[in-house]
């Protein structure tokens, strides 16, 4: 029987160790080259890791203001389209009611209050409007709608009327209601307008633009006078329901250019998030290739290394197969 001095049993210990970090080597320089990144990161960066923790916190802060960008991006088309249609709903009318003179007939006006009613009633829909569950024009209060109905407006400025014999008086009653604060300000369900929503660093889109806004008020204020013709406001007495009429329409015409400049402001605001997103995504981008980098191996210099090793590991299997041959026989040969 042969016997194993403690030599020999110390080499195929070292064999053995050898052999396994050079198959852990191969194996690692086999899956470098198939992913093309390193197996071990914290050795390809000798322990440092703050270049890699500094991209990955602005990557981490770039989601953050992807999602911002969204939902601001989101909120202002909402309320460009509500303005649009507003404009619309206004233009569509302020024409006709600017046109009625002393001798239009009862029919005639009729169907002009009743047409401005139901355009009241739309604009008040569109100022209600809701993105993904949160009311556009209601501020911070984005969980209820920031109007009540047209009928609720009609009935409360049919109270701040009372008593009024002409159409100038009405008309004034409109605008007192509309300026106070306990008319429709009491009448807005909402609340104080939105702080600044952050899209970029140091930078934030503005989306401060509630019901309360003049230009939304003075549109709603011309729409309501028409309206409340349909009321019966002034019955009975044709010319100041004819005048009434007038006035409703110049203040319609007479709130265009400020419905003109809130879209504007708006717009503005739009392209300065789509600006931000962009910039963003650049940044995104850059920081990813980067990222990628760093992680990533030189095919060239894996490949070099796994044939090294390869080479390394089949010496080893040489040695260790001439190692377990060793005999007396083959020592005296």
């Amino acid at each position: 029987m042969m016997r194993v001095s403690v030599g020999d049993a110390s080499l195929t210990n070292v064999l053995a160790r050898q052999g396994a970090d050079l198959r852990g080597q191969v194996q690692r320089a086999s899956q470098e080259i198939a992913s093309g990144k390193h197996a071990d990161i914290g050795l390809a960066l000798r322990g440092d890791f703050s270049p890699l923790l500094a991209i990955d916190a602005s990557l981490a802060r770039l989601a953050a203001f992807k999602a911002t960008t969204a939902d601001a991006a989101f909120h202002t088309a909402a309320q460009q389209s509500s303005i649009t249609g507003l404009s619309k709903l206004a233009s569509g009318i302020s024409t006709q009611l600017l046109g009625v003179t002393d001798v239009a007939t009862p029919a005639q006006i009729n169907t002009l209050a009743a047409d401005a009613r139901g355009r009241l009633g739309s604009a008040i829909s569109l100022l209600n409007t809701q993105a993904s569950g949160r009311a556009v024009f209601a501020g911070q209060a984005t969980d209820v709608v920031p109007l009540g109905s047209a009928d609720d407006l009609l009935a409360a400025l049919e109270t701040a009327a009372a008593g009024a014999t002409t159409a100038g008086q009405v008309a004034a009653a409109v605008a007192t209601w509309f300026a106070n604060p306990l008319g429709y300000g009491a009448f807005y369900q909402g609340s104080a307008p939105l702080t600044g929503s952050p899209i970029a660093p140091g930078e934030q889109a503005d989306l401060s633009t509630t019901a309360m806004d003049p230009a939304i008020r003075d549109t709603l204020a011309g729409l309501a006078t028409a309206a409340l013709l349909d009321r019966g406001m002034l019955a009975g007495n044709p010319e100041e329901r004819a005048r009434l009429a007038v006035i409703a329409g110049q203040s319609l015409t007479g709130s265009e250019e400020a419905r003109i400049t809130l879209s504007a402001r708006i717009g503005t605001v739009e392209a300065q998030i789509e600006a931000a997103r962009t910039r963003n995504s650049a940044e995104e981008t850059s920081l990813g290739i980067l990222r990628s980098d760093i992680g990533s191996v030189d095919p060239y210099e894996a490949a070099t290394r796994l044939e090294t090793v390869r080479a390394q590991l089949e010496s080893l299997y040489l040695v260790t197969a001439r190692v377990s041959r060793l005999s007396l026989t083959e020592y005296l040969r």
